[in-house]
């Protein structure tokens, strides 16, 4: 084998190893960073209070609801050699773990419940929890998932060669689901479960660098986890508001 025909191999080598990004590396570029969701206060103002108050109690939330950390699963993927031509093809999943949101989860709900309230409720938050009105949470579903795609060719003939690789993120689908329970004088006067879904648009832009591909990918997640909290807690608001505009 000429020197030719071994550095042809080699740079086939090399772009194969640099240019199909394993699950090991996607993982750990995932999990290098914590994103806010940072919970948006835009709704509209009440502009109306009663006198009720309601404290927000019990926060119900299973850890094994989200894992630790973001995990990556290897659903299927082909590496083709032909002759002059080398063709790849990963296809992974992504599932957001607690290691990419900054914010605790429980706390973010309460305190995001707790803002909203005092902005577009008709009713107040009682601070010293002495209200005869409590409200306990329970997150029974908390969940974002997505493709990602690792795909790519090399091919040399005589003194030519060539090669093109790509990573495409998403789309991705969070998913949410909060129940609440209203207790007067600790017996149960109301309760309701919300859901909210929320899809992220696929990352298919070519990046120099994976890494910021994989990080920008993490903060979509975090984005649709945020929006589906808000959502969900604005129901929630909205839902408290219409139960004590009837029992008035």
């Amino acid at each position: 084998m000429n020197d030719f025909t071994k550095s042809i191999f080699l740079l086939a080598g090399l772009t194969l190893i640099v240019s199909c990004t394993s699950t090991k590396k996607i993982q750990k570029s995932m999990n290098s960073k914590s994103y806010s969701m940072a919970y948006i206060m835009d709704s509209k103002i009440s502009d109306t209070k009663s006198n009720i108050a309601v404290g927000v109690d019990t926060i119900v939330f299973n850890s094994n609801t989200i894992g630790d950390t973001t995990s990556i699963k290897k659903e299927k993927g082909w590496f083709l050699p032909l002759v002059f031509v080398y063709i790849w093809n990963s296809q992974n999943q992504c599932i957001q773990g607690k290691s990419m949101i900054e914010e605790d989860i429980p706390t973010f709900l309460k305190s995001s419940l707790i803002s909203e309230i005092n902005r577009s409720g008709n009713l107040n938050v009682d601070t010293l929890n002495n209200s005869e009105y409590k409200i306990e949470l329970s997150i029974d579903e908390i969940k974002t998932e997505g493709s990602y795609i690792s795909s790519g060719f090399f091919y040399f003939a005589l003194y030519v060669y060539g090669y093109s690789y790509s990573d495409k993120a998403g789309p991705a689908i969070s998913n949410l689901r909060v129940s609440y329970k209203l207790k007067k004088n600790d017996q149960v006067v109301h309760s309701n479960s919300f859901n909210s879904e929320r899809f992220t648009e696929q990352i298919n832009k070519r990046y120099t660098n994976t890494n910021i591909l994989q990080q920008d990918y993490a903060i979509s997640m975090v984005e649709a986890a945020s929006f589906n909290f808000k959502n969900v807690i604005e129901l929630i608001v909205k839902d408290l508001n219409t139960f004590f505009n009837k029992q008035s």
